[in-house]
């Protein structure tokens, strides 16, 4: 990350600009001569929108010619993103200053989501996003407002019904061709025998009375 001074030359894009030299004071010796400096967390609009257009406007309006103090981070040679402030102090870097904030917080840009500059006045776009929704401000005047979900209302629910009672439970009917079980205890075979003898001894001793009578 380095920190430094500079003049904006030119508006690229609607997410670019280029600048003379990055020194970290305007009296430095010391200069990088690097490429575009593209705006940290700044959303690239469709090309040739109406939202592209009004902000490539803002852009050369707010940079265009004006000092302005640069937080960048590179990865080797290549910009990974600036947050810029115009001012005219070298050392001042106030949020209320920052361009990139600004853009968002004024509706004339979307946030990203990300920022990569490592200037932690960016930690704040989420919010002025929020603010500039809220207020329908530039962009957002004529888009609906994203509303986080709610939980339910738990006195709009209907009241719990009970559980019907349960049926009576019904008896079932043996079908009519079902066959009774027949619970008399069959004759066993020796007591059979048995009343056979009895009953033949009985007779045989009526016959021989009967005939000694006679």
């Amino acid at each position: 990350m380095i920190r430094y001074c500079s003049v904006v030359t030119n508006v690229l894009d609607a997410s670019q600009v280029m600048v003379d030299s990055r020194r970290d004071f305007p009296d430095s010796k010391f200069e990088l001569h690097y490429g575009p400096v593209p705006l940290d967390g700044i959303a690239i609009p469709d090309k040739g929108s109406p939202e592209e257009m009004a902000l490539l406007d803002i852009l050369k309006k707010t940079l265009l010619g004006k000092q302005v103090n640069g937080v960048e981070w590179f990865d080797g040679s290549k910009s990974r993103g600036a947050s810029l402030y115009v001012t005219d102090d070298p050392r001042r870097r106030t949020p209320e200053e920052n361009v990139n904030l600004m853009l968002v917080r004024e509706g004339f840009a979307r946030y990203s989501g990300d920022w990569n500059s490592g200037d932690g006045n960016l930690g704040g776009m989420a919010e002025a996003q929020r603010l500039a929704q809220e207020e329908r401000k530039g962009i957002w005047a004529h888009e609906p407002v994203p509303t986080p979900p709610q939980p339910p209302d738990v006195t709009d629910a209907p009241p719990e019904e009970p559980p019907p009672n349960p049926p009576p439970p019904t008896e079932v009917e043996p079908p009519e061709d079902t066959p009774v079980e027949n619970t008399t205890a069959p004759w066993s075979p020796p007591l059979l025998i048995g009343v056979l003898i009895l009953g033949g001894t009985v007779a045989l001793w009526r016959y021989l009375r009967k005939k000694g009578k006679s």
